[in-house]
């Protein structure tokens, strides 16, 4: 059998290329838009932290949906299918590699903040100066920030395993219909999908303006909120586990590889 390092370098490689092209088209953005902002004459010292900001909304999405594209295609290439690995193995390794990717877009926009806000150092500490709070509060905005980076990972991986088993759930049901209810079928799961997916998103947009607006109204936000959070996650790790057990009985019996 293939070890977990081979495995994952063959399914990472087309998805960390991906990411890397995202980036340099970010930095070239920024890049752009700040040379254009000082010909016009408005460039500040922080132009070049807001306008990193400005940008870093693109590649969070576009790499999300990158990933799960490439997500979805290693499933059912010869390729990738043919390496001899176990199913099991394989669906985590491909899981835990998009993860991986998404991690690294994270810490890259990190370290590009982070640049970018050397240029208007003086401005941003002067603004932290005078937004000075309690030691209390600062430790829960910490713990809340770790709490919500768990959640927009685990999110992710919730959205990667669903598409999977959409995709990999069709995919088996496909094989014992004729070609013409296949279409129907295909239909009916993505109108399903599409209003599933409008209406997660938005709970999720109702959720997080909620949580926002009472993080504000509370003097113990972590104790009062981080349990709940953390709840969320659970019951998201609980989706992730049944829809891979489902993925991985369908990967194993009935879907199909694609000649590429």
């Amino acid at each position: 059998m293939t070890s977990f390092g081979a495995v994952f370098k063959a399914v990472n490689r087309l998805k960390f290329r991906q990411m890397n092209l995202l980036i340099v088209l970010e930095l070239l953005a920024i890049v752009v838009t700040t040379i254009w902002t000082a010909i016009r004459g408005e460039y500040s010292n922080m132009t070049v932290f807001t306008t990193a900001m400005g940008w870093s909304t693109v590649p969070a999405f576009v790499g999300v949906i990158l990933i799960a594209i490439r997500h979805e295609k290693v499933y059912t290439a010869d390729s990738y299918r043919l390496i001899p690995v176990e199913e099991t193995k394989f669906y985590t390794i491909n899981l835990l590699s998009s993860l991986a990717n998404i991690v690294y877009l994270a810490v890259v926009q990190l370290g590009i903040y982070i640049i970018s806000m050397l240029f208007g150092w003086q401005e941003l500490t002067s603004m932290a100066k005078d937004m000075t709070t309690p030691a209390h509060i600062e430790a829960d905005w910490v713990l809340m920030g770790l709490s919500f980076l768990v959640l927009v990972l685990v999110l992710n991986m919730v959205f990667w395993s669903t598409i999977s088993f959409v995709h990999l759930v069709t995919s088996s049901a496909s094989t014992f219909l004729p070609k013409f209810r296949q279409g129907v079928l295909n239909l009916i799961v993505y109108v399903i999908v599409v209003f599933l997916t409008l209406r997660v998103s938005g709970l999720i947009g109702s959720g997080i303006n909620w949580i926002s607006q009472q993080m504000f109204n509370t003097s113990n936000m972590y104790n009062d909120f981080g349990r709940q959070i953390w709840v969320i996650i659970i019951a998201m790790v609980l989706v992730i586990l049944i829809e891979g057990a489902i993925n991985v009985l369908c990967l194993k019996r009935w879907v199909e590889t694609d000649a590429n």
